[in-house]
């Protein structure tokens, strides 16, 4: 029977305890045949050395080498030396996929943003990212607003962005930026080249909505404002980028983050920005309650905060 045949009771009878220093010192010493020199070539005194190799021997129950004038193995130890370097080559791989992770030279970022600001805002940032660390693979959900926090919760992504909602018990919320809204109108509108304009002249309008949540936080701004004021639904749509296309063609006006003028041009839009009251979007990351992000999610957030200018927030 060899020591291999022996081996599920031998794990069964005894809580092993083996270290990667005492492997390495047995492979060493098999190596170079001797304590001395293993020591030398692990920077290891020959005593050390010898110490790690009792402490192996004894977890293991088996004598490893005969120490008589030559070190040499014994057959249990000829027996468990490639099974010894087998698991030094995994550890050390182990070790080298920690390190690449570590300097991002490998990993996987995965974010979800709702569909405008992923296109926009984050699209510029991912650039940056990927050129200064082009091996880092990209995962990007475009979500509507209100399911960012979802997609998190649910695991699918590491990290998400949007605009503040409300996030339960399992998810974790940051501050990175607020974002002024604008008045969004068709460029040949009345309203279209004005340098600003008041919520109290939209009374008449009516209004292309795309998140309901949203228009709630609207409607609450303006009522603490003045009571009087209100929107009306022209058309209610799920994503921002259908909401700025019915705009285009004369549906109603749309209360829309700055980000979004970048496609003022596409459907013939004016962003004109708001007064009396001047409205911010607050924005924020999530991610999962009591998960540490990867290296490559780290250094995301890291460099969404320099665009965002905004300084390091308390989580909640």
């Amino acid at each position: 029977m060899s020591v291999f045949d022996s081996a599920p009771n031998l794990v069964q009878s005894m809580n092993l305890n083996i270290s990667f220093r005492q492997m390495r010192a047995f492979s060493a010493v098999a190596r170079a045949g001797s304590f001395t020199a293993a020591g030398r070539q692990l920077n290891l005194t020959q005593s050390a050395v010898s110490m790690l190799v009792q402490q192996l021997e004894a977890t293991l129950g088996v004598a490893l080498f005969d120490r008589g004038a030559a070190v040499s193995l014994t057959e249990a130890g000829q027996q468990l030396l490639p099974l010894a370097r087998r698991i030094l080559d995994d550890l050390n791989q182990v070790v080298a996929g920690a390190s690449d992770l570590r300097s991002l030279r490998s990993g996987m970022l995965r974010v979800v943003a709702p569909q405008m600001l992923a296109c926009t805002w984050i699209s510029s940032v991912l650039g940056e990212f990927e050129a200064a660390h082009p091996d880092i693979g990209l995962r990007v959900t475009d979500a509507t607003t209100d399911d960012v926090v979802g997609t998190v919760r649910r695991g699918e992504v590491e990290l998400g962005v949007g605009p503040e909602r409300a996030t339960g018990e399992d998810v974790t919320r940051s501050f990175l930026m607020d974002v002024p809204i604008r008045m969004v109108c068709p460029a040949r509108h009345r309203l279209a080249r004005r340098r600003a304009v008041s919520w109290d002249e939209l009374r008449e309008e009516r209004w292309v909505i795309y998140s309901s949540d949203f228009n709630r936080h609207l409607e609450q701004m303006l009522h603490a404002h003045d009571t009087s004021l209100s929107m009306q639904t022209a058309a209610e749509v799920g994503y921002l980028t259908t909401a700025l296309a019915l705009v285009g063609v004369g549906t109603g006006l749309a209360a829309v983050p700055d980000y979004a003028r970048i496609f003022a041009g596409n459907f013939g839009l004016s962003f004109v920005p708001l007064r009396g009251p001047e409205i911010r979007r607050q924005f924020f990351i999530y991610q999962r309650r009591g998960m540490a992000l990867s290296p490559a999610a780290e250094a995301f957030v890291a460099m969404m905060r320099r665009h965002a200018g905004a300084p390091r927030a308390k989580k909640n």
